[in-house]
């Protein structure tokens, strides 16, 4: 996925931030991360889908607004969009800290008209059952956002398998991704998507002479996500625990 120019009056759809105000607005606390228990703290704006900035909205922007404005008059709860967004986006993001990716990595190569290609998707999908050990717990109020801690206990198979990635052979890389705040829950994927992507192209780089054909491996987030906002995009820090499964050469120049 790519990430293209966004000017800020162009602000369609802000979904999270860290407690903390910032700069760059870092969208999940990391300090609280534990072994057995995944923990972080989201919020969502109330009016999920901003709207109009100098009057300047996008068709599918208003029409965004408009849907979401039924949905509370029908239910008569002024919070009923933001929490349906956070529930949206926690159990993707749960699924990289709990059961990590597997990537497919091809690095783009002008002399062979090779273009770059970057495949990512989940090791395992969450259950119905995972799903509902989620837990969205002390709700409150901040200015126009509704926040609240996000917890999930790992199973004792899922803390092993967490400490299996922590051995001193899976290197632990970072990357950092961008995307339009206007593609909203799939900008944040996307700006995912390129941090990993971006981390595995620099770690790979460092140890590998010659370019490859295709990198393929596994991933798991090693701590919550830092998301924020950086010059009218979404800005994505990854760290990751990740395993090289197969690096494919050129046989031939």
């Amino acid at each position: 996925m790519r990430c293209h120019t966004v000017s800020t009056k162009k602000v369609f759809f802000l979904l999270l931030a860290l407690l903390s105000v910032a700069w760059r607005l870092p969208l999940f606390a990391q300090k609280v991360y534990q072994d057995e228990l995944i923990r972080f703290a989201v919020w969502a704006q109330r009016d999920v889908y901003p709207g109009y900035f100098e009057g300047d909205a996008s068709e599918e922007t208003q029409n965004k607004n408009t849907a979401a404005a039924e949905k509370r008059n029908r239910t008569g709860n002024e919070f009923t969009v933001p929490v349906d967004r956070i529930k949206e986006m926690v159990p993707p993001l749960l699924t990289g800290m709990i059961y990590g990716w597997k990537f497919d990595y091809t690095p783009s190569d002008k002399t062979r008209g090779v273009s770059e290609y970057f495949e990512l998707t989940p090791v395992q999908e969450l259950s119905e059952q995972e799903r509902r050990a989620i837990r969205y717990v002390k709700p409150w109020v901040e200015g126009d956002r509704l926040c609240c801690w996000v917890e999930y206990d790992r199973t004792p198979i899922q803390k092993r398998l967490f400490e299996s990635w922590q051995v001193i052979t899976n290197p632990r890389i970072r990357g950092i991704g961008y995307a339009r705040l206007s593609e909203g829950f799939a900008g944040i994927q996307s700006a995912c998507e390129e941090a990993l992507k971006n981390a595995v192209r620099e770690y790979e780089r460092k140890i590998i002479k010659n370019k490859p054909k295709e990198i393929l491996g596994s991933v798991i987030i090693a701590k919550p996500p830092l998301i924020g906002i950086d010059s009218g995009k979404y800005m994505v820090t990854l760290d990751f625990f990740m395993e090289t499964d197969r690096i494919i050469t050129y046989q031939t120049f």
